[in-house]
């Protein structure tokens, strides 16, 4: 198997596949793993060029040829082996234009068996990025572009090769990942009411222990391996301008760009944030072969009954867990009901 891994710079992506080699060496999988990045630097170094941190300076050409360079020793390299792993950027943010991180040509020297874009927190990656020399100037904003064009381009790579893309978070379990490349096990997204359930962090532990638990048989997406939200839901607002005005004097025009919240988020990147997680959770139920619904409440969660309309846009059976009065809406939308976790957790044993 070729597995092709896309990320940002400080998306994680690097950390991961460590990670993810040591877990394959411990298993005795003959899988060989390539930063293409590195090779880059070595093809450079031996033909007298020296790549620094400003290296998406140089001459595309030379970039061009330096990849493909990298690409021909990779590929000679990756018949010793089982399978073959590629890190590599799909594309660079550099000094706000795109540039080019792969292209056709290479894909067709290394035809890859699936194809992963590896995704983290905003805030981490922001952080990470800050400690590094080459990416430290970059904002969050530009950041969250980058991590859409990023898993945008995978994804249209993978169309053009007719192969399988999945959008997998620096936090996923390792040994669940392991399973999503080498077994046939069933994928499932798991949708529960966040927003509703944060004054009760419990019971969200308890839906995602309940995920961890179905990790031993299934491929489970968890939303909150992904975390944005918390930089615009939980912080707390700070009075703008025009509400700070005194009721004698005449209020000022709100501006739409005022940071109004401690996390620095104006409104427009606010609205990006939200955008975004509603994208990539449904990416996640896209890649997912079901969804499993819990849903402790019977407040009414517009993210959930929005994941479970699209979930039956694509033909992705619902399984929920809902106690309460259902409306036939709700049931419209269901595979199957179940009035307890436990009940599930039997159903799904079996499937």
């Amino acid at each position: 198997m070729n597995i092709i891994c896309t990320g940002i710079s400080c998306s994680g992506r690097k950390e991961l596949m460590a990670d993810f080699e040591v877990l394959c060496q411990k298993k005795g999988v003959r899988i060989g793993f390539f930063n293409v990045g590195d090779f880059m630097k070595r093809a450079a170094a031996e033909s007298g060029v020296r790549f620094t941190e400003k290296v998406l300076d140089s001459d595309h050409a030379v970039l061009s040829l330096a990849r493909r360079s990298a690409f021909y020793e990779i590929v000679n390299l990756a018949h010793s082996y089982d399978h073959a792993f590629i890190g590599l950027h799909a594309c660079f943010r550099w000094r706000g234009v795109l540039v080019e991180g792969i292209s056709f040509r290479d894909i067709e020297s290394f035809p890859a068996d699936v194809f992963i874009n590896v995704v983290d927190n905003l805030a981490d990656i922001a952080g990470r990025m800050q400690d590094n020399p080459q990416w430290a100037g970059m904002r969050r904003d530009e950041i969250n572009v980058w991590l859409d064009e990023e898993e945008f381009l995978t994804k249209q790579l993978a169309n053009l090769e007719g192969k399988p893309h999945y959008t997998v978070a620096r936090q996923h379990n390792l040994e669940n990942f392991y399973n999503l490349l080498f077994s046939k096990k069933k994928k499932f997204y798991l949708s529960y009411p966040i927003t509703l359930l944060r004054e009760a962090p419990e019971q969200i532990e308890r839906i995602r222990a309940f995920g961890a638990k179905m990790n031993e048989k299934f491929i489970v997406f968890d939303p909150l391996y992904i975390k944005d939200m918390e930089l615009v839901g939980t912080s707390q607002q700070v009075p703008s301008k025009a509400a700070s005005s005194s009721s004698e004097t005449e209020p000022e025009e709100a501006d739409e760009n005022e940071i109004t919240t401690i996390s620095g988020i104006d409104r427009n990147f606010s609205e990006q944030i939200k955008t975004r997680t509603i994208s990539r959770d449904y990416q996640f139920i896209h890649q997912s072969d079901f969804v499993v619904v819990i849903y402790p409440t019977d407040k009414r969660s517009p993210g959930v009954l929005s994941e479970m309309n699209f979930a039956s846009r694509y033909n992705k059976p619902v399984y929920a867990v809902y106690s309460h009065a259902r409306s036939p809406f709700f049931e419209n939308l269901c595979e199957q009901i179940f009035d307890t976790v436990e009940e599930l957790e039997a159903f799904l044993e079996n499937l």
